[in-house]
């Protein structure tokens, strides 16, 4: 009697490490605080400007990539329907306990300040106020990413049966490809966050990557990690270039857009180069599988109610700032946001019946 066939277990440990980075990258950015006027003009300012808000903006399109590879995993294990309610249970119903709790600290803010005597919409045109928080919310803050992300997979997952077909690649890729080149037109609202089929293209690439994955994890190994740090270094002085080109031209996009299309060599060369670093074992002790998406959830909310209320009775504000002097202040706020909401996620891990509502 033959031996059943048993299949090679492979690490999967980069997508832990790959997404405790990821999320980094995301708070850092969102910790940044904008002067007035928004753009420096100086070109040492500019150049201090431009680094700061380029260097960590390959996360969002490597959450993507890592969502993919994860779809590629449990496709051929589970149905479409199953799988988006796994990703229901696990990601939507946190993201909508966040929101709500989002919207009652703006409410009791706005609620101080109308007792006060100022007048607020929210409570004069209490539908119209109300339906533009949500608007703001889940457009412009880091709440945009779950209804995407989630539209992004119901889209792939209508693609099931031609997931590996290399036209369906190519559609998706020409789909990412025209959010960059309408940067420079604006033929439609260019922000990332409302790129409805921007980011598909990286998900399916995340599944190829699973697909794959003996002969891309056999090909990076073979490169050099200082070649591979370099082709890094490259794609962001180009794609600070870009940045520093829009600005000058007068664009009306943002010159620091996700898709802008060096953005996402640079985003991909920066996977690419993170996975050849390896797994370090202290980024294990801190779980980031059931912490990660608890932060993303969380640390928009410290920095938008939190923070304003520490920092804004101190007198510190942009106003004035020099661009090294807005980094420093950047960095002061990322750790206290991100430590902030570790820190709360870890207590709510601590307890079976709520931790539910920082998903996983």
């Amino acid at each position: 009697m033959s031996e059943p066939i048993k299949k090679e277990k492979l690490n999967y440990d980069f997508i832990d490490s790959l997404r405790f980075i990821a999320i980094i990258t995301i708070v850092i950015e969102h910790t940044y605080m904008w002067p007035e006027p928004k753009f420096f003009k100086d070109v040492y300012e500019q150049s201090i400007q431009l680094f700061a808000m380029q260097v960590f903006k390959f996360g969002t399109i490597m959450f993507y990539i890592l969502a993919g590879f994860l779809i590629g995993d449990k496709i051929h294990t589970t149905t479409s329907l199953q799988y988006l309610k796994r990703r229901f249970d696990g990601t939507f119903k946190p993201w909508l306990f966040w929101l709500i709790i989002f919207l009652i600290l703006i409410y009791a803010n706005l609620f101080v300040v109308y007792v006060k005597g100022s007048w607020s919409p929210m409570f004069e045109e209490p539908l119209w106020g109300l339906g533009q928080q949500l608007y703001d919310i889940v457009v412009k803050t880091s709440f945009w990413f779950i209804l995407n992300f989630l539209g992004s997979i119901s889209i792939l997952l209508i693609f099931r049966k031609h997931l590996y077909s290399y036209k369906v690649g190519i559609f998706l890729g020409l789909c990412s490809l025209f959010y960059s080149v309408n940067l420079y037109h604006e033929w439609i609202y260019s922000t990332h966050t409302t790129a409805i089929l921007g980011f598909v293209f990286y998900l399916w690439l995340g599944v190829i990557l699973h697909k794959y994955f003996k002969e891309f994890n056999t090909w990076v190994k073979k490169r050099s990690v200082y070649t591979l740090g370099f082709a890094a270094v490259v794609a962001l002085i180009i794609s600070c270039w870009e940045s520093y080109y829009l600005i000058n031209a007068g664009v009306k996009a943002d010159p620091y857009n996700t898709l802008k299309f060096t953005n996402i060599v640079y985003s991909l060369v920066c996977f690419v180069f993170l996975y050849r670093l390896g797994n370090p074992q202290w980024i294990k002790k801190l779980n980031p599988r059931s912490s990660t998406y608890g932060i993303h959830l969380i640390h928009y909310i410290i920095i938008v109610q939190v923070l304003p209320t520490i920092f804004n009775p101190l007198g510190i504000t942009s106003v004035g700032k020099s661009s090294f002097e807005l980094v420093i202040l950047q960095y002061v706020r990322f750790f206290m946001a991100y430590f902030a909401s570790y820190f709360i996620v870890y207590l709510i891990n601590k307890s079976n019946k709520i931790k539910w509502i920082v998903g996983q």
